[in-house]
């Protein structure tokens, strides 16, 4: 993206030189310059006295938010405060946010809002992969696939960058489509699986069944390069098609077919989204598609292979510069020594202040007002994006990036953005 200001206006571009999106952006991006001069943008930090926000210098601010933190971390402990992030941050405000956490709060509870995005497909392939990668192939190979299956996700809607990727892929190929949902990205599918709800696993295990038992799988790869193929056979051979249509909607025939166009392409992509895997299940769901792909032996192979497509503009860097509690910048985990070495040499600080494993998003959230006393939110909403949030937000002193507030009296957390506490809520997880 590129800024310019005309007329003392400022307007964001696409980058016509950048070779990812080719000047291409969303609604997102094309908007995003009008916040800079939004009449109900903040323009100083806001800080809660007698229960009503005022303006606030920041050094104000910033004490109020530093003495915060001190009283709970005294009274309660260091972990007794939490920070919840966003994959709408730049790498770099992420790899600030993780290390704050760590060092100045040394708080062991820190994540953001990718828990309920993509970080299911990230366990699937942590699992499956021994990394975390969500699309571990350049985007120009969407275009070169003969086959592309994607579940669960639309992205004409979503990324519309991608669009001349996928128009010059469904040009050359076939397109396969897992959703229940009749979208113009489906509307184009050589092959639309409209799934019912809840049963994407079990379509997958059903596409991999046809594989199996017309012996279409890669053999060679299975044996050179997987293990527990078996336990995986087993399942997949418990799922035919004609079975799994009654139980997912999509006709046997059309499951035959998917499979058939899978194992006969050259270059071939199975791409997981926030459909398939935004489910109590969703790593299962994602770890079956990744079967699927080893199956054929496309991981690895060029112009081939799984991913995921991420939900928010920086979903994948959340994790990978240390976002989360349980990883560290570059990709290490918390229960590697090495990579606790590597970080806590970096940062010149004992290792033990960079190994602990804290709460998880969802369970920080649960904790607000009774382990979790404070929390630190930085570029994300959890009021309106979190289920129960209405019940959630009235047990917590809340500490925002953007606009600095304690207030230990329930009536006065309230705000008119959802409904009051003692409504209906959201019981969805």
């Amino acid at each position: 993206m590129t800024v310019e200001v005309r007329d003392g206006v400022a307007a964001a571009r696409g980058d016509a030189s950048f070779g990812v999106n080719a000047g291409e952006l969303c609604m997102k991006g094309f908007s995003a310059a009008e916040t800079l001069g939004h009449p109900e943008r903040l323009l100083h930090p806001l800080v809660r006295r007698d229960g009503v926000l005022v303006e606030a210098s920041w050094d104000d601010a910033l004490d109020a938010a530093a003495d915060g933190f001190r009283a709970i971390a005294a009274a309660k402990g260091n972990d007794a405060i939490a920070s919840f992030g966003s994959g709408a941050l730049t790498n770099e405000k992420v790899y600030v946010l993780g290390k704050f956490a760590r060092l100045a709060l040394q708080t062991a509870n820190f994540d953001y809002n990718g828990r309920f995005c993509m970080s299911s497909a990230a366990a699937a392939a942590n699992r499956s992969f021994g990394i975390d990668r969500g699309l571990p192939f350049p985007l120009a190979w969407l275009g070169d696939a003969d086959v592309l299956l994607l579940a669960g996700g639309n992205p004409l809607d979503t990324m519309p960058p991608l669009e001349r990727y996928l128009t010059q892929q469904r040009a050359n190929g076939a397109r396969i489509v897992v959703d229940p949902r009749a979208t113009a990205f489906a509307a184009g599918a050589t092959l639309h699986l409209q799934a019912a709800p809840g049963t994407d696993a079990i379509l997958a295990y059903a596409l991999l069944h046809v594989l199996i038992a017309e012996r279409r799988t890669d053999d060679a790869y299975i044996a050179a390069r997987t293990t527990g193929f078996a336990e995986v056979r087993r399942r997949a051979e418990e799922i035919s098609p004609e079975r799994a249509e009654r139980r997912t909607g999509v006709p046997a025939d059309d499951i035959v077919a998917a499979a058939r166009l899978l194992a006969g392409a050259r270059r071939a992509l199975i791409l997981t989204a926030r459909g398939v895997e935004q489910h109590g299940n969703g790593t299962d769901c994602a770890t079956a598609y990744i079967n699927l792909a080893l199956a054929l032996g496309l991981p690895g192979r060029t112009g081939s292979g799984y991913g995921t497509l991420t939900g928010q503009g920086n979903g994948q860097g959340g994790r990978e510069h240390g976002q989360k509690s349980d990883q560290l910048p570059g990709y290490g985990s918390v229960d590697d020594p090495v990579d606790v070495e590597r970080v806590a040499r970096a940062w010149n600080v004992p290792p033990a202040l960079v190994s602990r494993r804290g709460l998880s998003g969802a369970e920080i959230l649960d904790a607000l007002g009774s382990r979790i006393a404070a929390l630190f939110v930085a570029g994300s909403k959890p009021v309106v994006s979190a289920p129960r949030s209405c019940a959630r937000r009235c047990r917590v002193s809340t500490i925002s990036s953007s606009a600095i507030s304690f207030s230990p009296r329930r009536r006065r957390m309230r705000t008119s953005c959802c409904r009051p506490c003692n409504g209906p809520r959201n019981t969805a997880r």
